[in-house]
């Protein structure tokens, strides 16, 4: 199993305990995605090279619509270590400007959950699994916004309209989240 991952989990636990309190855990993930020196400049420049296009009228849900496929996976495989076999993402819509939504499915194999689990009982977490693997990919997708801020100029923030678990026969779990997205 990735040892990034492992790595990863043990960090969000030992800072926060996945807790959501206080934006502790949204904080840390935002600093875990700043904290790539070389990945985290490369999204920005990836950003704003196709910015210009989309400027004129602050069309930031186009450009997101337009390159969701390759400005998330990006975010969520290279900066985060979702698996790139593991993520699904659907349905992207931009409906004014300034408004955009994804459906974002993520299925976490057994290895992913065994660290899950393990890490929760050495720092002695008392949570479902299932909470954990949710927050997980959501706020690690809410902790996009200051790049977004940062090409737009303006805030932007990720909420969760809907988030659903499903679990496999074999032990494993899928997390389907819809996540909504829109100017401050």
């Amino acid at each position: 199993m990735s040892q990034r991952f492992s790595k990863f989990v043990e960090r969000v636990a030992k800072d926060n305990e996945f807790k959501p309190l206080k934006n502790k855990l949204l904080n840390f993930l935002q600093k875990e995605s700043e904290n790539k020196y070389k990945n985290y400049p490369r999204l920005l420049e990836l950003m704003q090279s196709y910015w210009p296009k989309y400027k004129e009228g602050s069309r930031i849900s186009y450009l997101l619509r337009d390159h969701y496929e390759e400005i998330f996976r990006f975010y969520l495989n290279t900066l985060f270590p979702f698996r790139k076999g593991g993520l699904i993402l659907s349905h992207p819509e931009a409906p004014t400007p300034v408004d955009f939504k994804l459906v974002y499915t993520y299925h976490y194999n057994l290895a992913e959950i065994g660290i899950v689990q393990n890490v929760m009982n050495d720092l002695k977490i008392d949570a479902k699994t299932e909470s954990i693997l949710k927050r997980l990919l959501i706020f690690a997708v809410s902790s996009f916004s200051p790049m977004i801020q940062q090409i737009f100029g303006r805030p932007f923030a990720f909420q969760f309209s809907n988030i659903d678990a499903n679990s496999f026969n074999n032990g494993e779990w899928e997390v389907i989240a819809i996540i909504s997205a829109r100017e401050q």
